[in-house]
């Protein structure tokens, strides 16, 4: 049987990975649907989102799921707890530092490297959206995982 500490990493790394998914993804499919990417040829919604998403530099990717999950575990070091909010507000912090930090060569498809301008609004505010999204489902994810976890968790507290 798992342990807690088992199930907490486990459900930590679930909603981690859930949560970079949705923050690459769902900018993705509102850069196809407002056709900001050359890549979005208007054929078919879902192919297009892939290829949008895809284009998206690893860097870019690989940087927002390391700081949001270092930004996370800090998080907790420090007292944050597991709160919606406080993740939120990672995940927004996190995809800002990418779109500001990371340099143009590294930035394919995304950022600066998708239209050529850092901070060009409509991107970025479709990043942040991610970014607040990542949050929400990271929270939701791992709440629930670890519930399961505790329902399933045998009780020995009445042993002796």
């Amino acid at each position: 049987m798992p342990s807690a500490r088992q199930n907490s990493a486990k459900c930590f790394f679930v909603a981690w990975v859930l949560a970079w998914a949705t923050a690459v993804y769902l900018p993705s499919l509102a850069i196809t649907l407002l056709s900001l990417s050359p890549l979005a040829s208007g054929g078919n919604l879902l192919l297009d989102t892939f290829r949008v998403a895809d284009e998206v530099s690893p860097a870019a990717k690989l940087s927002y799921a390391f700081l949001f999950g270092a930004f996370i575990i800090s998080a907790r070091m420090v007292g944050a707890g597991h709160g919606v909010a406080t993740n939120v507000v990672i995940g927004v912090i996190s995809i800002a530092l990418v779109v500001a930090l990371l340099p143009q060569y590294w930035s394919r498809g995304f950022g600066i490297g998708l239209q050529g301008v850092r901070f060009d609004p409509l991107p970025t505010a479709i990043y942040l959206i991610g970014g607040f999204a990542s949050g929400v489902v990271f929270s939701l994810l791992e709440a629930k995982c670890l519930s399961r976890g505790q329902l399933h968790a045998p009780d020995h507290s009445s042993e002796d």
